[in-house]
């Protein structure tokens, strides 16, 4: 075929490859995307052709390459966008992705044309109010993101939710839901809306805050009975229901041909129940499958009874359906079927879902393979029935045997196997304490919490005196940031075992966030009695003394970062010496940032006195810093950082100076300004603001989405609501990343100017910021520029801020134009920014008077 089309058409290689779209030849298509675009280079159609047929091959980074080009030409292209949101949010990257799928409404025709009349829930609190929760897409996505809802109540919202008709009895289940009601054409009268599938971005989902508590979703408990009464005739030693097919549309290749399952209907002692509704024509039944599945699904209504029936087995095998979605929801073991091109939700090379900590992954190595799936699925379930097949008459010998293997399965961390062999091991050894307890560990690495509490509780039960199982309900707890709990039990661990290292580390892991700094610092202390080397009790020491500002031995202390493995972030190797402290007389130093571009901005203020000591200084920091630090004074050459750091004759992290120039908290160069702007770009940033005569506010409001770090130091721009209609007060935002998109959507009553489409650089932020009154930001690397520049910056902290605020101050030692603003409680912004706006009311005033 390729032969006989003419060379030099574009149009003719495009339409060739939507045809093999089409038909499934995606290798076809992207060899005539990519001939398109040898002849239409610029050809933004055929890109987002091309980034499909390459996601659908699992070329993930070439399509999101794709999606990227795109947008370097069109920065709003929708459709760009909400492609790039799969490829992000299958990596893992909850919160650029979901911020990059809310373009679906405009990438996508038709996904709800309905019109509201109430606003768009922006993310503030309810306070009361009633919102419409709708469920745009299918049936496991309304599943999913039902979790959710609970949430909205905790905010004081009256949760209508608007689901499919079969959805209705068992969503109604949800903790918090006011009124479920039926998808129709005129959408329920609230005091707001929100789509199910934007709730994730509006709480800033990352992996690690997902609402991840099971169950959800609670079928009655009579219904439930009654499919338990109904099933009763079929014993077995697993109960496993089967689904294997779904929908042709928009997932053609998720299905399994049940042909392919028929080797798992050998598993001795198991029994196979259908969950499957629908698709049958598509895909007959072998006799064998027919003759060996248990089908009792013409009882079921809707997904109440489905959800029932699955609480009376033990296992769910499914393909990527919503059936799958319901047996997590409901906290159910269930092992999900994927193609080799899986959907986004379920991530990439992960054999667990961060969405279900009941769940088992099993993935295509290649398209189409199912047979190796299955081959993986069935020798796993051989390994969980060799065991369940033991039987209630197990011999001492035996279940030695059984106790060995499921403690090998949690050493090899293949949780569920581990969790089945314990469950066999209960009814025998109920009140063996080390059962419960492996079982715990099990089910805190399934990321089943809430289990693996249950769990260690009843082990302490049983035993005590024991301090692993406190040690491990107490690091349970520290997860959870549940601070007060894990105190309590590490605490009662340290006293069963005063000698212990590990626990006395993490009982001070859980005073350092509630603020208990001489109760951490005596941890370190015991812990050096014990073990004087130990780095980690060191490195927390310095930690503790820097915080309270007691630098000189604190930055002694902080050195130990550097023996410390999860410090280890810069892998390179230096041919030249560290420096030491000594005269350079001429030579040449690498100074590099070890840490974040914040960390960069605060420690450059070192460089002119290493210069002073006749150091040629050698500036390596992140690409967006060159410009900035070009002007630096004592600084020879600014290169961008690379996987070669530069040759010179020494070298030194720049967190390191501090400990070099034995700076004390008197002693800090903290004369501002001592980085400028280029005068250009202030001048035309003045010429572009020159229409606003108010008091010119900069806001940032979220850090870094893939440092865990920003997590707890970050909050919204919903939160700055209270800053909202200020008299005589213009907002610009200076936030940039996925988050700057809610500067589209402000509070109600706050009107934010965006121009971060202008800003390349920190260069360009720092000639911005030079126009501004005043900037408002949490702990970010703006808030670190604007104090360098010596500009007017408030800082909102998190209640466990960075050592470097210091505690129990409103100033700070290194910015002498800087004023801080912190948290009485972990997660509480309502008191922090209600103290911004009263102190903004009162200096708008003092400048209009």
């Amino acid at each position: 075929m390729r032969e006989q089309i003419a060379t030099d058409i574009p149009e003719i290689w495009f339409n060739c490859g939507v045809t093999a779209t089409a038909r499934g030849d995606y290798a076809n298509a992207e060899n005539c995307f990519r001939r398109t675009l040898a002849l239409a280079p610029h050809s933004l159609e055929t890109l987002l052709n091309l980034g499909y047929v390459l996601g659908e091959q699992g070329k993930a980074e070439e399509a999101l390459g794709c999606y990227e080009s795109v947008l370097a030409e069109a920065p709003g292209n929708a459709k760009a966008r909400y492609n790039r949101a799969a490829h992000l949010l299958r990596r893992g990257e909850l919160a650029a992705g979901f911020a990059d799928y809310e373009a679906r409404f405009a990438a996508i025709q038709d996904v709800d044309c309905r019109v509201y009349p109430q606003p768009r829930w922006d993310g503030s609190p309810l306070n009361g109010r009633s919102i419409l929760v709708y469920c745009e897409q299918g049936f496991g996505d309304a599943i999913l993101f039902g979790r959710y809802v609970p949430l909205l109540a905790g905010q004081g919202g009256k949760v209508v939710l608007e689901a499919q008709p079969p959805l209705l009895s068992l969503l109604s289940t949800l903790p918090g839901v006011d009124r479920v009601v039926a998808k129709s054409a005129n959408p329920p009268v609230t005091d707001c809306h929100i789509p199910l599938l934007s709730l994730p971005h509006l709480f800033g989902t990352t992996l690690e805050t997902i609402p991840v508590s099971v169950p959800y979703l609670f079928p009655s408990e009579s219904l439930t009975s009654v499919w338990r009464a109904r099933t009763a005739s079929e014993p077995g030693i697993l109960r496993i229901g089967l689904v294997w097919a779904g929908k042709e549309r928009p997932y053609p290749n998720r299905s399994c041909p049940p042909e392919y399952l028929v080797p798992l209907l050998a598993t001795p002692g198991v029994r196979f129940f259908s969950l499957q509704i629908g698709e049958r024509e598509r895909f007959p039944l072998p006799p064998e499958f027919a003759a060996g599945v248990i089908d009792h699904t013409d009882g079921i209504r809707d997904f109440a009874d489905t959800a029932a029936l699955i609480l009376t087995l033990d296992l769910v095998i499914t393909i990527d359906s919503a059936v799958a979605h319901l047996a997590g929801a409901l906290g159910k073991p269930v092992w999900t079927l994927l193609p080799c091109a899986a959907d986004w939700r379920w991530l990439e090379d992960r054999s667990d879902s961060p969405w279900y900590p009941t769940m088992r992954l099993f993935r295509q190595p290649g398209p189409g393979d199912w047979g190796a799936v299955i081959n993986e699925v069935a020798g796993t379930l051989r390994d969980v029935t060799t065991h369940e097949a033991v039987g209630a008459t197990l011999t001492d010998e035996q279940c030695d045997s059984l106790f060995l293997g499921a403690m090998e399965s949690l050493e090899q961390n293949v949780p569920d196997v581990a969790v089945a062999q314990f469950l066999k091991l209960l009814p025998l050894f109920p009140d063996n304490p080390a059962v419960w307890f492996n079982l715990g560990r099990a089910r805190r690495l399934q990321r089943n919490r809430a289990d693996a509490e249950k769990c260690f509780r009843r082990a302490l039960l049983l035993k005590p005196d024991s301090p692993d199982i406190w040690l491990a309900l107490g690091r349970l707890y520290l997860e959870l940031k549940a601070f007060e709990e894990a105190e309590t039990c590490l605490g009662k661990a340290h006293e069963l075992a005063p000698g212990s290292v590990d626990i006395l580390l993490d009982l001070g892991a859980a005073l350092v966030p509630q603020g208990k700094t001489t109760e951490a610092f005596c941890c370190d202390q015991k812990i050096l009695a014990i073990k004087p080397d130990c780095t980690e009790a060191i490195y927390n020491m310095g930690f503790l003394q820097l915080r309270s500002g007691d630098f000189l031995p604190g930055f002694a202390n902080f050195e130990q970062r550097l023996s410390i493995e999860r410090f280890q972030i810069d892998p390179r190797i230096y041919p030249q010496q560290r420096w030491d402290g000594s005269p350079l007389a001429g030579k040449t130093i690498l100074v590099f940032g070890e840490q974040g571009m914040g960390d960069s901005i605060q420690f450059s203020r070192y460089i002119p006195l290493i210069a002073q000591r006749g150091g040629k200084v050698v500036f390596e920091v992140e690409k967006p810093l060159v410009p900035l630090f070009n002007s630096l004074p004592g600084v020879a050459r600014v290169v961008p950082k690379s996987g070669t750091p530069p040759a010179t004759d020494v070298y030194i992290q720049s967190l390191s100076l501090p400990h070099i120039f034995h700076t004390t908290i008197d002693t800090v160069p903290n004369r501002v300004p001592y980085l400028a702007p280029e005068p250009s770009k202030v001048a035309a940033w003045r010429q572009l603001l020159a229409g606003d005569s108010a008091f010119r506010v900069g806001l940032v409001w979220r850090g870094n989405p893939r440092n865990p770090l920003d997590q707890d130091r970050s909050s919204s721009l919903a939160a700055f609501s209270p800053l909202a209609a200020l008299d005589g007060v213009s907002y610009y935002s200076l936030q940039v990343g996925s988050a700057a998109e809610e500067a589209a959507s402000p509070p109600a009553d706050m009107e934010i100017t965006d121009l971060t489409s202008r800003l390349e650089d920190f260069s360009d932020t720092a000639a911005l910021i030079a126009n501004l009154d005043l900037v408002i930001s949490i702990e970010t690397a703006v808030a670190h520029l604007a104090g360098a520049l010596g500009r007017p910056v408030w800082v909102l902290l998190s209640h466990n801020h960075c050592w470097r605020w210091l505690v129990g101050r409103d100033d700070s030692p290194w910015y002498p134009t800087m004023r801080l603003f912190r948290q009485e409680r972990p997660g509480d912004w309502g008191g922090a920014v209600q103290r911004v706006k009263n102190a903004l009311e009162s200096l708008v005033r003092e400048r209009a008077n």
